[in-house]
């Protein structure tokens, strides 16, 4: 379930900045569902009505990946989501820290609405994007 969150998301929200090539590719050979393996420790499962609503990872002082179902946003779920993510990273970390992708605008929003500052924007010419990087104070 929680890898289908992951493919869901993935296929209708990045493709505005990865392309459809770059989409196809990340959800077709597995890599979307490595990546959530190879977290899993660190994964964290948002549930309501014994249904799985979204899912996140982080670790040390990195939000790492948050989604919540396509089909439930909009619902404040993501609010909720991210402010248990900070207040368990607060627990041992005075700066929070996450990224995500240039014109990925719904998520910048999102981070901004939430008291996050944009901190830089960083090129990855290998793979034709750029990262925008967020931090937050946790005091």
């Amino acid at each position: 379930m929680i890898q289908a969150i992951a493919r869901r998301t993935i296929d209708a929200r990045y493709r505005s900045f990865l392309g459809d090539e770059g989409v196809d590719w990340f959800i077709s050979s597995g890599e979307s569902d490595r990546e959530l393996e190879t977290h899993f420790n660190n994964l964290h499962v948002m549930t309501g009505g014994g249904t799985i609503l979204g899912f996140s990872i982080f670790f040390e002082d990195l939000v790492h990946l948050m989604m919540v179902d396509t089909s439930r946003h909009r619902e404040g779920l993501g609010t909720s989501l991210l402010t248990y993510v900070e207040k368990s990273l607060a627990k041992s970390r005075d700066v929070i820290r996450l990224e995500t992708f240039e014109g990925n605008e719904q998520a910048i929003n999102f981070y901004r609405k939430n008291g996050w500052t944009e901190t830089r924007r960083e090129e990855d010419a290998e793979h034709g994007f750029v990262r925008v990087f967020f931090e937050k104070p946790t005091g």
